[in-house]
């Protein structure tokens, strides 16, 4: 008896000991189990569905102990089930939970970010419409802190499907004025009575809508998605280093 407590007592003390890996590889081994087995109760970006968000309350909160423990053991008197899994893969699927809240620039992220600065100011055509530090254009957002700003998960998929989310202040707009003239770029506000429109150009149109034939909001982003998923990895390991101020957690 006295050697089983003692036992418990070590393993339990090792288990305190050990941390959520951080490496790419255990992300996205623990992506891959999480997508089979806890996708359909939290999401497949933990934004809760029939289990509770791992964006926010408890679950982001926890050491990496209580979630390895939550993970391996389950929740008495939730619907949270245990997983019977071998060590090394209930620690995986906690390195992903922890990465879907951890801004880019703190987790370890995959792909060529030289090579990822490239493309974004040469072939993929990104600095036409974003600036980092400077150097780029309009009428997309500024993106010298996105990395520490986003998720991974959330630049991962703003370059693969834009669309999916489109940030207030960047809408695909389209007015046109009653002499048939149009204005096209991004609709920063709109009202019942004006919309300011800032164009590829980054000049900034004051439109009243008494002098208008028609306003479409589009639903569609103005940015297209990436489609060679090599270069979108090494785009997002750039993307996910641009931290120029002091991270304050992920936005969403």
């Amino acid at each position: 008896m006295r050697l089983t407590i003692v036992a418990a007592a070590l393993s339990g003390s090792a288990l305190l000991a050990q941390r959520v890996p951080a490496d790419p590889a255990a992300i996205e081994a623990g992506r891959q189990i999480y997508m089979g087995s806890c996708s359909g109760c939290h999401g497949a970006t933990g934004e809760g569905s029939q289990g509770p968000s791992l964006l926010s309350g408890r679950a982001s909160r926890l050491p990496d102990c209580a979630l390895f423990n939550s993970i391996k053991n389950g929740l008495p008197g939730t619907s949270m089930p245990d997983f019977p899994l071998p060590d090394e893969k209930v620690w995986q699927i906690a390195a992903f939970v922890r990465s879907l809240t951890a801004p880019a620039a703190s987790v370890p992220v995959p792909g060529d970010p030289v090579r990822g600065r490239s493309l974004f100011f040469g072939e993929s055509g990104c600095s036409r419409c974003h600036m980092i530090l400077g150097q780029g254009g309009f009428p997309g957002p500024d993106l010298s802190n996105i990395g520490a700003e986003r998720t991974l998960h959330q630049l991962r998929e703003s370059i693969l499907k834009p669309s999916e989310r489109i940030s207030e202040g960047y809408r695909a707009a389209v007015a046109t004025r009653k002499t048939g003239e149009s204005v096209q770029g991004v609709a920063k506000s709109f009202n019942n009575y004006s919309i300011q429109i800032i164009d590829r150009a980054g000049e900034v149109h004051l439109l009243d809508r008494g002098d208008l034939s028609g306003v479409e909001i589009k639903a569609e982003s103005l940015m297209p998605p990436l489609k060679n998923p090599e270069h979108a990895t090494d785009l997002i390991a750039f993307l996910a280093r641009q931290s120029a101020r002091p991270s304050q957690g992920a936005a969403r």
